[in-house]
Protein backbone atom coordinates (compact mmCIF):
# COMPACT_ATOMS: atom_id res chain seq x y z
CA UNK A 1 0.00 0.00 0.00
CA UNK A 2 1.27 3.19 -1.22
CA UNK A 3 1.93 5.49 1.52
CA UNK A 4 -0.32 8.92 1.93
CA UNK A 5 1.86 12.72 2.54
CA UNK A 6 0.52 14.39 5.10
CA UNK A 7 1.97 17.45 7.07
CA UNK A 8 2.61 18.10 10.80
CA UNK A 9 2.16 21.47 12.48
CA UNK A 10 4.27 21.30 15.65
CA UNK A 11 2.02 24.42 16.85
CA UNK A 12 2.90 26.51 19.77
CA UNK A 13 0.97 27.84 22.89
CA UNK A 14 -1.86 29.87 22.16
CA UNK A 15 -4.60 31.48 23.99
CA UNK A 16 -8.25 29.88 23.69
CA UNK A 17 -9.48 31.91 21.18
CA UNK A 18 -6.65 32.16 19.46
CA UNK A 19 -6.73 28.50 18.93
CA UNK A 20 -9.96 28.21 18.09
CA UNK A 21 -9.54 30.63 15.17
CA UNK A 22 -6.84 28.59 14.41
CA UNK A 23 -8.94 25.60 13.55
CA UNK A 24 -11.44 27.45 11.78
CA UNK A 25 -9.30 28.66 9.36
CA UNK A 26 -7.52 25.77 8.56
CA UNK A 27 -10.51 24.20 7.81
CA UNK A 28 -12.31 26.92 5.55
CA UNK A 29 -8.25 26.88 3.93
CA UNK A 30 -8.34 23.38 4.29
CA UNK A 31 -8.07 22.99 0.54
CA UNK A 32 -5.23 26.16 -0.23
CA UNK A 33 -3.10 23.33 2.42
CA UNK A 34 -0.35 20.99 0.93
CA UNK A 35 -2.34 17.68 1.72
CA UNK A 36 -4.38 16.33 5.54
CA UNK A 37 -2.55 18.31 8.46
CA UNK A 38 -1.87 17.39 12.02
CA UNK A 39 -2.08 19.79 14.35
CA UNK A 40 -0.73 19.64 17.70
CA UNK A 41 -0.55 22.69 20.71
CA UNK A 42 -0.96 24.28 23.69
CA UNK A 43 -3.00 26.66 25.75
CA UNK A 44 -1.37 29.53 27.14
CA UNK A 45 -3.24 29.50 30.37
CA UNK A 46 -5.80 27.04 32.03
CA UNK A 47 -9.07 27.45 30.09
CA UNK A 48 -12.43 25.72 29.27
CA UNK A 49 -13.83 24.98 25.79
CA UNK A 50 -17.61 23.60 25.05
CA UNK A 51 -19.40 22.74 22.36
CA UNK A 52 -20.68 24.44 19.32
CA UNK A 53 -24.51 23.99 20.63
CA UNK A 54 -23.85 24.01 24.57
CA UNK A 55 -25.70 26.63 26.51
CA UNK A 56 -23.38 29.31 27.84
CA UNK A 57 -25.20 29.65 31.51
CA UNK A 58 -24.23 25.89 32.00
CA UNK A 59 -20.53 26.13 31.74
CA UNK A 60 -18.80 26.76 34.65
CA UNK A 61 -18.07 30.23 35.47
CA UNK A 62 -14.55 31.27 37.40
CA UNK A 63 -11.80 30.51 34.88
CA UNK A 64 -10.74 33.70 32.37
CA UNK A 65 -10.15 31.80 29.18
CA UNK A 66 -13.56 30.21 27.73
CA UNK A 67 -14.07 29.63 24.60
CA UNK A 68 -16.85 28.13 21.97
CA UNK A 69 -15.93 25.16 20.01
CA UNK A 70 -16.44 25.65 16.29
CA UNK A 71 -17.30 22.02 16.97
CA UNK A 72 -19.87 19.99 19.16
CA UNK A 73 -19.03 18.12 22.13
CA UNK A 74 -18.78 19.15 25.59
CA UNK A 75 -17.47 21.07 28.16
CA UNK A 76 -13.33 20.51 28.52
CA UNK A 77 -10.96 21.74 30.64
CA UNK A 78 -7.55 22.19 29.56
CA UNK A 79 -5.50 21.84 32.51
CA UNK A 80 -4.11 18.71 32.39
CA UNK A 81 -4.82 17.61 28.48
CA UNK A 82 -2.87 17.65 25.41
CA UNK A 83 -4.45 18.55 22.14
CA UNK A 84 -4.61 18.15 18.25
CA UNK A 85 -6.60 18.88 15.23
CA UNK A 86 -6.89 17.11 12.15
CA UNK A 87 -7.52 19.13 9.08
CA UNK A 88 -8.98 16.70 5.28
CA UNK A 89 -9.65 18.44 2.41
CA UNK A 90 -13.42 17.55 1.14
CA UNK A 91 -11.84 14.87 -1.37
CA UNK A 92 -9.60 13.09 1.38
CA UNK A 93 -11.09 9.65 1.50
CA UNK A 94 -12.05 9.94 5.19
CA UNK A 95 -14.63 12.56 4.59
CA UNK A 96 -15.34 11.47 1.08
CA UNK A 97 -15.99 7.51 1.49
CA UNK A 98 -16.78 7.27 5.18
CA UNK A 99 -20.16 7.60 7.44
CA UNK A 100 -18.95 10.92 9.95
CA UNK A 101 -18.86 8.40 12.53
CA UNK A 102 -16.60 5.78 11.16
CA UNK A 103 -14.33 8.71 10.57
CA UNK A 104 -13.99 8.96 14.26
CA UNK A 105 -13.52 5.80 14.26
CA UNK A 106 -10.34 5.63 11.87
CA UNK A 107 -9.12 8.62 13.77
CA UNK A 108 -9.41 7.69 17.45
CA UNK A 109 -7.69 4.51 16.19
CA UNK A 110 -4.21 6.72 15.28
CA UNK A 111 -4.73 8.08 19.08
CA UNK A 112 -4.89 4.26 20.23
CA UNK A 113 -2.23 3.47 18.58
CA UNK A 114 -0.09 6.19 20.01
CA UNK A 115 -1.71 5.46 23.46
CA UNK A 116 0.26 2.22 22.95
CA UNK A 117 3.82 3.60 22.83
CA UNK A 118 3.26 4.24 26.79
CA UNK A 119 2.06 0.38 26.93
CA UNK A 120 -1.70 2.11 27.67
CA UNK A 121 -4.09 -0.50 26.15
CA UNK A 122 -7.11 1.88 25.07
CA UNK A 123 -10.28 0.59 23.60
CA UNK A 124 -13.25 2.30 21.38
CA UNK A 125 -16.56 2.98 23.46
CA UNK A 126 -19.15 0.85 21.82
CA UNK A 127 -21.99 2.90 23.34
CA UNK A 128 -23.88 6.01 22.20
CA UNK A 129 -24.48 9.01 24.45
CA UNK A 130 -27.78 7.91 27.15
CA UNK A 131 -30.58 9.98 26.02
CA UNK A 132 -31.27 10.79 29.99
CA UNK A 133 -28.00 12.61 29.31
CA UNK A 134 -28.26 16.59 29.35
CA UNK A 135 -25.94 17.57 26.29
CA UNK A 136 -26.33 20.66 26.86
CA UNK A 137 -24.34 20.74 29.82
CA UNK A 138 -22.67 17.82 29.36
CA UNK A 139 -19.20 17.42 30.29
CA UNK A 140 -16.83 15.53 27.79
CA UNK A 141 -14.41 13.67 30.16
CA UNK A 142 -17.48 12.52 32.06
CA UNK A 143 -19.77 11.61 29.59
CA UNK A 144 -17.99 8.71 26.67
CA UNK A 145 -19.72 8.45 23.84
CA UNK A 146 -19.38 5.73 20.54
CA UNK A 147 -15.57 5.66 19.57
CA UNK A 148 -14.26 7.52 22.17
CA UNK A 149 -10.99 5.71 24.16
CA UNK A 150 -11.64 4.13 27.03
CA UNK A 151 -8.52 3.12 29.94
CA UNK A 152 -9.82 1.18 32.76
CA UNK A 153 -13.73 2.19 32.05
CA UNK A 154 -12.84 5.93 32.12
CA UNK A 155 -12.43 8.15 28.91
CA UNK A 156 -8.84 9.07 28.24
CA UNK A 157 -9.76 10.89 24.83
CA UNK A 158 -12.61 12.83 22.99
CA UNK A 159 -13.23 14.28 19.90
CA UNK A 160 -15.22 16.29 18.22
CA UNK A 161 -15.60 17.06 14.17
CA UNK A 162 -17.35 19.65 12.07
CA UNK A 163 -17.80 19.38 8.02
CA UNK A 164 -18.25 21.52 5.76
CA UNK A 165 -18.21 21.72 1.82
CA UNK A 166 -14.63 23.43 2.49
CA UNK A 167 -13.17 20.40 4.48
CA UNK A 168 -13.17 18.67 7.93
CA UNK A 169 -12.09 19.65 11.09
CA UNK A 170 -11.46 17.08 14.03
CA UNK A 171 -10.27 18.74 17.24
CA UNK A 172 -9.04 16.06 19.90
CA UNK A 173 -8.32 15.70 23.64
CA UNK A 174 -6.08 13.45 25.76
CA UNK A 175 -6.37 13.19 29.45
CA UNK A 176 -2.63 13.54 30.97
CA UNK A 177 -3.91 13.49 34.56
CA UNK A 178 -2.59 10.72 36.86
CA UNK A 179 -0.36 9.57 34.24
CA UNK A 180 3.17 11.35 34.35
CA UNK A 181 4.55 9.47 31.21
CA UNK A 182 1.63 11.48 29.59
CA UNK A 183 2.82 15.27 28.40
CA UNK A 184 3.21 17.68 25.82
CA UNK A 185 6.73 16.26 24.51
CA UNK A 186 5.90 12.54 24.71
CA UNK A 187 2.26 12.99 22.69
CA UNK A 188 4.50 15.24 20.29
CA UNK A 189 6.60 12.22 19.61
CA UNK A 190 4.05 9.57 20.02
CA UNK A 191 1.04 11.07 17.94
CA UNK A 192 2.35 11.52 14.82
CA UNK A 193 3.90 7.47 14.58
CA UNK A 194 0.16 6.43 16.40
CA UNK A 195 -1.21 7.80 12.55
CA UNK A 196 1.50 6.57 10.44
CA UNK A 197 0.71 2.82 11.63
CA UNK A 198 -3.31 3.52 11.05
CA UNK A 199 -3.25 5.92 8.05
CA UNK A 200 -0.47 4.92 6.42
CA UNK A 201 1.00 7.75 6.25
CA UNK A 202 4.47 9.65 6.11
CA UNK A 203 4.89 13.63 7.87
CA UNK A 204 6.74 16.60 6.41
CA UNK A 205 6.97 19.64 8.73
CA UNK A 206 5.12 22.23 8.21
CA UNK A 207 3.65 25.52 9.12
CA UNK A 208 0.65 27.40 7.21
CA UNK A 209 0.49 30.28 10.03
CA UNK A 210 1.28 32.84 6.92
CA UNK A 211 -1.41 31.82 4.78
CA UNK A 212 -4.41 31.67 7.86
CA UNK A 213 -2.74 34.27 10.35
CA UNK A 214 -5.35 37.18 8.48
CA UNK A 215 -8.27 35.06 9.00
CA UNK A 216 -6.91 34.21 12.33
CA UNK A 217 -7.32 37.62 13.40
CA UNK A 218 -10.61 38.32 12.07
CA UNK A 219 -12.44 35.23 13.56
CA UNK A 220 -10.98 36.27 17.32
CA UNK A 221 -12.90 39.44 16.10
CA UNK A 222 -16.11 38.15 15.02
CA UNK A 223 -16.32 34.96 17.03
CA UNK A 224 -13.92 33.67 19.62
CA UNK A 225 -12.70 37.14 21.28
CA UNK A 226 -16.29 38.40 21.02
CA UNK A 227 -18.62 37.50 24.21
CA UNK A 228 -21.47 38.20 22.63
CA UNK A 229 -20.75 35.47 20.31
CA UNK A 230 -19.31 33.15 23.16
CA UNK A 231 -22.73 33.73 24.78
CA UNK A 232 -24.99 33.88 22.16
CA UNK A 233 -26.47 30.44 23.40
Amino acid sequence: MNKEEWFLWQDEEHSAAENMAIDEALMELAMDLPGPLLRLYEWQEEAVSFGYTQKFDRVPQGIKDLVRRPTGGGIVYHKHHFTYTVILPPNHWIVKDTKPVESYAWLNRCVQNALKVFSLDSSLAEQEIPRSVDRAGMVCFVTPTRYDLLLEDKKIAGSAQRRTKLGMLHQGSIECEGYDFLNAKSLREALPKGFEKVIPCNFIAYSPMTLIEGRVIELQEEKYNNKVWNQKR
